[in-house]
């Protein structure tokens, strides 16, 4: 109003077109113009009648005017311009209206610096012992399936009357069943489900009070984009923040050509390393500790058709999906609160190999498969790029067992 005054008291016709202030360029600057327009014209000098008159007229302009720019467009070419009114409700919000517990995760990321195009930082509403004591408990998940699973198909292979009543006859035919083929691939993807299905249960407790998510979490399935639950661009510029966005846009449209390189690379390293690991004596040898994949997947073949289906639905489905939706989804971005993102590929990448404690060859294998779906989901922040990184690296290395023992 005092804009439209100020017009009033130094004018003596309207100066403003009624059209400006539905017009996208010379809309954002129609009240500053009204504020600094000054219409040359001579001093009133009878007795301000002629003048009141002005004031009058101006001041009914102005209000038709804004009045009208609000709810009609005048023109075709203004038809997709948005009003006034849609514009206030679509401003900024402010940076007190943002999460106002955690950091902008942008502050002093560059995307010129950003060499490998990880990204920036995550906005992460836990902390570090809710992180360490969620993945303690999923990890506990695998055990308590490796104990349930086999009981689970031993119960169905068992009448209850032929089951042994004494202990030692009772584990004697435990390991009979485990011993199996066929069994042992039934209890495979026994516990697989079962620790998917209390990972899931794990990961919702963990995540249940933070919910709704800040955005880039999970593909956005759980995430909110209100200011109340992000941090993110609470203190950078508009401009820095549609840099980083459309960097990351961009990587994201190629997410399909981000995963072929992706397992382009992971392939050619994995066969660089089991090459040197064979010169080196640390893989095909019967001195290995842990367990080894390759004897998992002989058993599974030995069961036949059946053997080799519960391994693929293992192996190329199930366990993709649980493993990047944990590792890459929920733990790497975690990480990213305490550490860049090219740290927090590298550690969630060793502790992604260690968890399955299998042997020295295995777990150089799958620092390398663990550091390249890091790498590409980190780029496209996209969960499906990294886990058709990883079914893509389980999927070869069983075909190549096939064509090994054809």
């Amino acid at each position: 109003c005092s804009s439209m005054r100020a017009l009033a008291l130094h004018t003596r016709a309207p100066c403003v077109n009624a059209r400006a202030l539905t017009r996208p360029r010379q809309r954002n600057h129609t009240r500053a113009h009204i504020s600094r327009v000054r219409c040359a014209a001579p001093e009133n000098t009878g007795g301000g009648t002629k003048q009141d008159d002005v004031d009058d007229d101006v001041f009914r302009a102005l209000d038709a005017v804004l009045g009208s720019a609000a709810a009609t467009v005048t023109s075709d070419e203004d038809a997709d311009v948005p009003t006034p009114l849609v514009m206030a409700a679509n401003v900024e919000p402010k940076p007190s209206q943002y999460a106002k517990d955690r950091p902008d995760p942008l502050d002093g990321f560059e995307v010129a610096d950003d060499w490998f195009g990880l990204g920036p930082k995550w906005d992460v509403p836990h902390g570090a012992l809710k992180t360490f004591l969620t993945m303690i408990s999923i990890d506990a998940t695998f055990y308590v399936a490796g104990f349930l699973a086999p009981i689970a198909v031993y119960s169905t292979l068992r009448d209850p009357s032929e089951v042994p009543t004494e202990a030692e006859a009772l584990t004697k035919d435990l390991q009979n069943v485990f011993d199996d083929p066929t069994s042992f691939s039934d209890i495979f993807l026994t516990a697989e489900v079962m620790q998917i299905v209390l990972g899931a249960i794990v990961l919702g407790i963990s995540l249940a009070p933070h919910a709704p998510l800040p955005k880039g979490w999970f593909n956005d399935v759980f995430s909110s984009d209100a200011p109340e639950h992000n941090a993110t661009g609470k203190s950078t510029s508009r401009a820095r923040r549609m840099a980083i966005t459309k960097a990351q846009d961009e990587r994201r449209e190629r997410s399909t050509n981000e995963a072929g390189v992706a397992i382009l690379g992971t392939l050619v390293s994995v066969s660089i390393i089991t090459a040197l690991l064979y010169l080196a004596g640390l893989r095909g040898g019967e001195e290995q500790t842990g367990a080894a994949s390759v004897d998992i997947i002989e058993k599974a073949f030995a069961a036949g058709p059946h053997g080799v289906a519960n391994l693929l639905l293992t192996t190329v489905i199930l366990a993709p999906m649980f493993e990047e939706i944990i590792f890459r989804g929920y733990l790497l971005p975690s990480l990213t609160k305490y550490m860049p993102p090219s740290f927090a590929v590298a550690l969630s990448a060793v502790i992604f190999a260690l968890i399955h404690q299998h042997g020295i060859g295995d777990t150089v294998q799958l620092l390398a498969v663990g550091v390249a779906c890091g790498v590409v989901y980190s780029r496209t922040r996209n969960l499906g790029a990294s886990m058709l990184v990883h079914a893509a690296f389980n999927g070869t290395v069983i075909a190549l067992f096939a064509l090994w023992t054809a």
